[in-house]
């Protein structure tokens, strides 16, 4: 009889633990960003801190090379949210990608929200400035264009096309993350980067205080031809014009702007989770702007109101909808 007890409370506690242990990993959200000095990283750092304080869910935040990467890795099951590009997340939705999602279209996501517009910002040496006046400048010279098949790449590619710029022969090359360009750049051994992010970025800030760098401003015929040229399907405007002023770097002189082509960056989720966690990550998430701005400066631009606009055709998850019904955001 002891034997017998003793076997029970065994496997009492043995089925304790393997309970305990699948609550606690239906408790983690992994969490694809960016690079390691990018906003993606450091925003979603700030965000997962808040709404791990909210909602007691448990947000392991992980660099990766970006949009691409974020996406499939939510494809493929290693992220349970991450956040993207509003162009790269259509095209991988629709299946207008082959070379990124080479298995057909990616639907195995959903959308959380919108959170904050972010800029191709165009880096360039400061000593350059009377020679690069407009991006067929570049021609020649040494560039990082973003990891390849990143959101980045996707962006530098299409506008130094409009400059009848080949990114592959008319440059000289380089794929390198935004911390790793700003590094390069600081030894001499690059004269411009592209990096498409909120601003301020860390890196470009910090890159400022050791070294004279501009921001490229593209020409408006250039971006009004770029916004309706990219029109994802023919159907979904993603871009749009906009400034990086004084306020967001204070190398920008005063009463100036470098004017760009901005994206949206978003939340995505794995439709596998369930719709009560998504319902409050939503809400801690639209709850709390106020301590996401003080913790991290793009969140100054959160604006519910802006939460599912541009998002095309992908579908918004049950549990964010859910949240948006209730605060008279969807009908």
């Amino acid at each position: 009889m002891k034997k017998i007890v003793t076997l029970v409370s065994a496997l009492a506690l043995s089925l304790a633990l393997l309970l305990s242990g699948c609550a606690t990993g239906s408790k983690n959200i992994n969490v694809g960003t960016g690079g390691n000095t990018g906003t993606y990283y450091a925003y979603t750092n700030a965000v997962g801190t808040i709404l791990q304080a909210e909602t007691g869910l448990a947000f392991n935040v992980v660099s990766t090379g970006g949009s691409v990467a974020n996406i499939n890795g939510i494809d493929d099951g290693d992220y349970n949210m991450a956040i993207v590009q509003n162009d790269t997340m259509i095209n991988a939705y629709n299946d207008l990608d082959k070379v990124n999602f080479k298995n057909g279209a990616v639907t195995s996501f959903s959308v959380l929200g919108e959170v904050y517009s972010e800029v191709v910002q165009i880096v360039v040496r400061g000593d350059l400035k009377d020679t690069v006046k407009t991006l067929a400048d570049l021609k020649g010279l040494r560039v990082s264009v973003g990891d390849a098949g990143s959101g980045v790449y996707l962006n530098a590619k299409d506008l130094l096309a409009a400059y009848d710029i080949d990114i592959d022969k008319d440059i000289v090359q380089s794929n390198l993350s935004v911390g790793d360009s700003a590094d390069t750049m600081k030894d001499g051994k690059l004269d411009a980067f592209f990096f498409t992010a909120g601003a301020p970025t860390t890196a470009i800030t910090e890159l400022a205080t050791s070294m004279d760098i501009f921001i490229l401003s593209l020409e408006d015929s250039v971006m009004d031809k770029f916004i309706a040229d990219h029109k994802i399907d023919g159907k979904y405007e993603v871009y749009a014009k906009m400034p990086i002023t004084h306020d967001q770097y204070d190398f920008i002189p005063e009463g100036e702007s470098a004017y760009t082509i901005g994206v949206t960056a978003t939340y995505i989720v794995s439709n596998d989770l369930d719709e009560d966690t998504v319902y409050n990550m939503t809400k801690a998430l639209w709850e709390n702007t106020d301590d996401i701005a003080a913790a991290h400066a793009v969140g100054k631009a959160m604006n519910i109101d802006n939460a599912i606009v541009t998002i095309g055709n992908v579908p918004v998850h049950p549990g964010a909808e859910k949240y948006y019904k209730e605060v008279g955001l969807i009908k």
